[in-house]
């Protein structure tokens, strides 16, 4: 066994397996997405909305509170929000966050992606978009399933709550409210829902960022959050990747959560 490697793991394992079995316990509300998705963001409005801890980057406790992850499958998972973005922002959000070192402690997938999937020169994201998108969807390194997969498990899934980055950034306060609903049967209050909403705008996130970020960051954790921002990376290259990969097909299933167009 690698000892190193299991150290390393060890505190996913543990947060996984306490969620798996306490979530409908405890509870724990538990934000579900494919990395890159927001879900940091609407576990922290979401730990406002309900007045419970979100411990972010800390070990999970055994509480009442709001935690976040990247679950594949749905084995022992209650009270899940399911979080959804418009794959090729996500995708070239992801790939900032696998050739870039941030401040939230993303160096071990840095060196590990640029060991795996190198390119001469990582700045060019419009030219290895293509290769990139082929990569993670063939050969996934972490989390180790594709989006193809992660659709295939969690669209629509009952009794679940669906919601998308594209809806909270068109109306947080309205959606936030939405969701709590959903998911508690509670109605949130309406000046609290847009309180929330503005202590979490992407403006104030970038600026926390900002003087978060230490050094040897390459690169903020909080980068643009624009919607429709792919728009400026990809090729034609990159559209014949996620059709071949699958990923254009598999948005049939949640077309609508994310406004594909």
């Amino acid at each position: 066994m690698n000892f190193p490697r299991f150290r390393e793991r060890w505190p996913a394992v543990r947060h996984k397996a306490f969620v798996r079995t306490f979530s409908g316990l405890l509870p724990y509300y538990v934000v579900n997405e494919f990395p890159k998705s927001g879900g940091t963001w609407l576990a922290q409005m979401l730990s406002d909305a309900l007045d419970v801890p979100f411990r972010r980057n800390a070990p999970i406790r055994f509480e009442r509170s709001v935690t976040h992850g990247h679950f594949l499958y749905p084995l022992g998972l209650r009270n899940v929000v399911v979080l959804w973005r418009d794959p090729r922002d996500l995708l070239v959000s992801f790939y900032y966050h696998c050739y870039f070192i941030n401040e939230h402690h993303n160096s071990t997938l840095v060196s590990m992606m640029k060991s795996r999937c190198p390119f001469k020169d990582y700045s060019n994201i419009f030219a290895n978009l293509p290769y990139f998108i082929r990569f993670i969807s063939e050969t996934p390194v972490s989390p180790r399933f594709s989006w193809t997969e992660f659709v295939s498990v969690w669209a629509r899934r009952p009794g679940t709550v669906q919601t998308s980055y594209a809806a909270l950034r068109l109306n947080t306060a309205m959606e936030l409210a939405r969701v709590v609903h959903e998911l508690t049967g509670a109605m949130l209050n309406a000046e609290l829902a847009v309180e929330i909403a503005d202590r979490h705008s992407f403006a104030r996130a970038q600026k926390a960022a900002e003087l978060q970020k230490k050094d040897g960051s390459e690169m903020s954790f909080v980068r643009e959050g624009a919607v429709g921002n792919w728009q400026k990376h990809f090729s034609s290259d990159a559209f014949a990747a996620i059709r071949d990969t699958g990923i254009e097909n598999s948005l049939n299933a949640i077309h609508d959560l994310v406004d594909y167009k």
